[in-house]
């Protein structure tokens, strides 16, 4: 079985690179395991490159599964900084139109077709996968990082989210219009609202989801 996992960056991957024993390969951005044949993808923060890199990897290689992994922040108060859940549904919501101050989301908008693939009401589903043993919850994927109040409310009002990211959409996306089945897992970070790095909890989230993913691979 050919899995590939898709990391936004060398930080959130390194401490798996070295448990899970992947090396180096002439192309920068790709790690693998020469015996079992994972490999492991660093694709970038946010859609844009993401969804290049993912794509342009995905044109001369091919996959049974796509595993991403990252950090993410929590709208959601029971779902505390280290906790890892696993995302089954996700969208973009930054793509719209601004009406006078007033967004309008793309697919209110009818400019996007919300059941044309791979949406559904907007939104792309993908299967829980139950024996990971971790919480199934709803992200949105941003390309504003919510650090306001105001911006918080207005997004927790209009999609209900529970945690957010700037690639899990992205990834998604690829890999549904490719036909290739995907999991999302991320760690928190973070709760949504206030930007103050000092008491986000980085190395823990990574460490948590390094040991989720390396069980994965190590198995």
């Amino acid at each position: 079985m050919s899995q590939l996992i898709v990391i936004p960056t060398l930080s959130e991957a390194l401490p798996l690179i070295r448990i899970a024993g992947f090396t180096p390969t002439e192309d920068p951005l790709l790690y693998q395991q020469k015996e079992s044949g994972w490999r492991l993808l660093i694709a970038g923060i946010a859609s844009v490159p993401v969804m290049y890199n993912l794509t342009r990897h995905l044109c001369v290689n091919s996959y049974d599964r796509v595993i991403h992994g990252g950090i993410a922040g929590s709208y959601f108060l029971p779902l505390q900084p280290v906790e890892v859940v696993q995302v089954i549904r996700d969208t973009f919501v930054d793509v719209g139109i601004d009406h006078g101050g007033i967004f309008r989301w793309i697919f209110h908008e009818n400019l996007w077709k919300p059941d044309e693939k791979p949406f559904r009401h907007g939104w792309m589903d993908v299967p829980e996968d139950r024996t990971l043993k971790l919480e199934a919850v709803t992200s949105i994927t941003v390309d504003l990082v919510t650090a306001g109040p105001d911006r918080k409310a207005r997004l927790a009002e209009k999609f209900n989210p529970q945690i957010e990211s700037m690639e899990g959409a992205a990834v998604f996306y690829v890999c549904k219009m490719e036909g290739i089945p995907v999991i999302q897992i991320r760690a928190i970070s973070n709760y949504v609202g206030v930007r103050d790095r000092y008491n986000w909890k980085i190395d823990e989230a990574i460490d948590a989801l390094t040991k989720v993913i390396s069980e994965i691979v190590c198995k």
